[in-house]
């Protein structure tokens, strides 16, 4: 705007210039013209005056004799060379003032006619042209702006929207949708996303089904395991299987419960140091079959974590799986439940065998000739759940470290000072009494 109005209001300043020296031209040239047949002064000075009365510029005329006529207002200036040539001159008077002389020609007292132009008549409407046009200006950008924000603001409302829904799609929320609107390149994106949720409820209902329809089938070779245990003449072996057995079931039908349905909105909180005892005396009758020492060292005070005793105990489990499984029996391991570190609000759930180099161990889940991975690939994702991670590495014996990091859900929101049982002691080491099974 500001390019089109500058040189615009030059062009008006010009305009307005030109019109003032036109006037002053066309009144000079008519009392020239009047003069010419004017032979004594007192008939010039009356035509002079009759001329100025109906001017809006005074003009003065210029006698044969070189003296401004006695009556009418003195111009101090010489005659320019081009009217004495005959010719229309356009001078610059003190002031800024424009003097237009114009020759008189015939057998006249008078020589010639020269008209004072004011630099008020020069710039006569300049300045209230120019308030239009840069108020106009101004007033045309407005209009401008407002009209790109309602533009603007109509995509913008719509993208927000998208982005809400699509947050709250990433958060879990499956049943959010949103409707589609604005531009049709943005309701085209707002259709394609609800779709796409649409098609994730539906796949996770079908693994949901897969999922409990394959816990179904466990139950037919469960049901011969059973009968196979009932003929078992040993009172105590029948005994301890049964109540394995009994375990397992309860397993299967949990998974079948727990898959058909959708994921709970609330989060879970279980005792992670608890877990870690009570899993361990189970794992501890079979290291001691196996000829394995072990130490355990975890807090007495209660570890609070944002997941459900189920899948702690899942989780804990396939890292111990994974060390009976991929060492040979009598290999010792430890495990040890401490602070990530010192003031930190996360604790670290470190398993560590004393293998040697060859062992077969998976270090990342995947296809191994002695397990699926899948237990570790369990670890890693029961960890992100809870906001955490999950890392493995070979010590520096050969062996395997499986370091499992989860915030603390019981954390205060100043910094804790760890307290009794919120760490091993240096003293304890590997035979501390707090926590050796």
């Amino acid at each position: 705007m500001l390019a089109f109005c500058i040189p615009l209001s030059f062009v008006v300043r010009s305009l307005a210039y030109d019109r003032a020296i036109d006037t002053a031209e066309l009144e000079a040239r008519t009392l020239a013209a009047e003069l010419g047949t004017a032979n004594d002064a007192a008939a010039v000075v009356k035509l002079a005056r009759q001329a100025n009365s109906a001017a809006a510029n005074t003009a003065s005329v210029y006698l044969a004799t070189g003296h401004t006529a006695s009556g009418l207002s003195r111009v101090a200036a010489p005659l320019p060379p081009e009217v004495r040539a005959g010719r229309t001159a356009t001078t610059i008077a003190a002031g800024g003032s424009r003097l237009v002389w114009e020759p008189v020609r015939g057998h006249s007292a008078a020589r010639a006619v020269v008209v004072r132009v004011s630099p008020g008549q020069l710039t006569r409407g300049v300045t209230w042209t120019w308030v239009l046009l840069f108020g106009g200006g101004a007033l045309l950008v407005v209009i401008a702006v407002a009209l790109a924000d309602r533009l603007g603001a109509s995509i913008v409302r719509s993208l927000l929207a998208l982005v809400t829904v699509t947050n709250r799609l990433r958060d879990g929320d499956l049943g959010s949708r949103g409707v589609p609107s604005g531009p049709y390149e943005v309701a085209e994106v707002g259709q394609a996303v609800n779709e796409l949720a649409d098609r994730i409820n539906a796949l996770l209902a079908s693994a949901r089904l897969a999922a409990a329809d394959l816990g179904h089938r466990l139950r037919t070779p469960l049901t011969a395991l059973r009968l196979d245990v009932e003929a078992m003449g040993d009172a105590a072996d029948k005994r301890r299987l049964q109540h394995d057995l009994g375990t397992l079931e309860e397993a299967v039908s949990r998974l079948i419960q727990e898959t058909r349905q959708a994921p709970p909105g609330a989060a879970a909180r279980a005792d992670l140091a608890e877990a870690v005892r009570d899993r361990m005396a189970f794992w501890s009758v079979l290291a001691r079959s196996q000829g394995r020492s072990f130490d355990v060292q975890a807090p007495s005070r209660r570890v609070e974590v944002g997941l459900g005793r189920d899948e702690l105990d899942a989780a804990i489990d396939a890292l111990l799986s994974n060390v009976f499984t991929h060492t040979p029996e009598g290999t010792s391991f430890s495990v040890q439940l401490r602070r990530t570190a010192r003031g930190a609000q996360s604790w670290s759930l470190v398993v560590e065998d004393q293998g040697t180099a060859g062992s077969t161990q998976p270090a990342q889940p995947g296809p191994e000739r002695h397990g699926t991975g899948l237990g570790l690939d369990i670890v890693r994702r029961t960890a992100a759940r809870a906001g955490g991670n999950a890392a493995v590495r070979r010590t520096p014996g050969g062996g395997f470290r499986v370091e499992v990091q989860v915030p603390d859900n019981a954390a205060p929101t100043a910094a804790p000072t760890p307290g009794p049982g919120d760490e091993p002691s240096e003293t304890e080491g590997e035979h501390g009494d707090q926590a050796k099974i």
